[in-house]
């Protein structure tokens, strides 16, 4: 019975390899069980945010460097990465628990590459640098602090993509990173 093939090995497959690759799979997910107040073994559930804090102001950063307009776009991006991503909601400084204030202190521009012909700009890098800090308004603790934290985002002159673009685009960036930063301590 040569011709005959084992429908299960078609593919390379046998029963006990099957029957043991399932055993792999469901023995690696008990350690994703969420423990309760039991045995304490597992993964424990909770938020990547602090769990003390319900509100938070964002005044609209200063702005230090010669660029305009940088200042707004990041707020603005910040407001809506908070809102969106974190479990915090953005009210006035009089109603919040804490305030994240921040200072841009560099914006940059530079020319990656260049078109052969006519020596335009081809592609470009945005650069935006704030120093920030996130203050708890009840206590006066320094929650977040940082200097000299940038983000930067490329652009392209020649495909129609002005300043403004650049602007928007690195503001966005930026502000998921600061967003990140926000996170609680491990």
């Amino acid at each position: 019975m040569t011709g005959l093939r084992d429908p299960v090995r078609q593919n390379g497959w046998s029963i006990s390899g099957l029957f043991v690759s399932m055993l792999l799979i469901l023995n690696g997910c008990q350690g994703y069980q969420q423990s309760g107040s039991g045995t304490g073994q597992g993964y424990q559930w909770s938020s990547l945010y602090r769990q003390d804090i319900r509100t938070i102001a964002v005044p609209i950063f200063t702005n230090v460097d010669f660029s305009r307009g940088d200042e707004f776009a990041l707020t603005k991006a910040l407001i809506m990465q908070i809102e969106q991503r974190t479990p915090y909601k953005v009210v006035d400084r009089e109603q919040a628990d804490t305030i994240l204030e921040g200072q841009i202190t560099r914006v940059r521009k530079q020319t990656l590459s260049n078109n052969r012909q006519s020596g335009l700009p081809q592609e470009q890098l945005y650069t935006i640098r704030v120093d920030f800090t996130w203050k708890d308004l009840r206590t006066g603790k320094i929650l977040v602090e940082r200097r000299g934290f940038e983000q930067n985002a490329t652009y392209y002159p020649t495909l129609g993509e002005g300043r403004s673009q650049a602007q928007l685009n690195t503001a966005e960036q930026l502000a998921v990173a600061i967003v990140q930063e926000l996170e609680a301590d491990w």
